[in-house]
């Protein structure tokens, strides 16, 4: 389900099923921000779903934003078994016909936050495709992916803004099967399109990444 808030806007719904959270440090974030605070007009996608928090951040900016809770398109299409689930051709596509389903070019950022660490091949590539058709030329997306080698379950979280700085990590459900270890090498295949991708050392186990159109 998708959303989408003008200046003054406000939230419709809440996060459901919160059981923790982290407040952490985001320098991935801290560059988005630059470009919000320089820029006038701008149409922002935030892949995490409905949040107030996220919502007022970037109306305050003078910037419009949009919602589509992507986590929650995955739960619909690919339920309990969801490693297993993405291989069938035909949940695959029904995820495809339900996730960014804007017009071209209907955004200059995209806060992508971690949702595609939980996609396998081939449908990651096919998703990251989606998601280039609608940003505009050079607009620029902030994802997350785990960077624990040891780690088989992904914890599934909601991202909420704090400040141009900071973040909260919600913890949403239980977590997810690992799909596949994203090196730094492998996003560079599958952003391989991209004009340019960037890599942020984080001190946790989190690889953030500016990646633009």
């Amino acid at each position: 389900m998708r959303f989408g808030y003008g200046k003054g806007a406000h939230a419709q719904s809440a996060p459901k099923n919160q059981s923790s959270s982290i407040t952490r440090h985001s320098s991935g974030f801290e560059q988005f921000c630059s470009v919000l605070q320089s820029s006038e007009n701008l149409s922002i996608l935030d892949m995490s779903g409905v949040s107030q928090a996220n919502i007022s951040f970037v109306t305050d900016l003078g910037h419009r934003i949009s919602s589509d809770d992507v986590i929650g398109t995955m739960l619909d299409c690919f339920g309990s078994d969801f490693l297993e689930s993405q291989q069938a051709a035909s949940n695959a596509q029904r995820f495809l016909d339900q996730t960014l389903t804007f017009p071209d070019g209907s955004f200059d950022g995209a806060l992508v936050w971690d949702a595609f660490q939980f996609l396998s091949s081939p449908l990651i590539e096919q998703a990251v495709a989606q998601l280039f058709r609608v940003m505009r030329p050079g607009g620029m997306m902030l994802l997350f992916f785990n960077a624990d080698e040891k780690a088989t379950k992904i914890p599934v979280c909601s991202y909420r803004i704090q400040d141009r700085k900071t973040i909260t990590q919600i913890q949403r459900g239980s977590g997810f099967q690992r799909a596949q270890y994203f090196n730094n090498r492998t996003l560079e295949r599958i952003f391989e399109n991209a004009s340019s991708v960037k890599f942020f050392l984080t001190r946790d186990h989190l690889r953030e990444l500016i990646v633009r159109r």
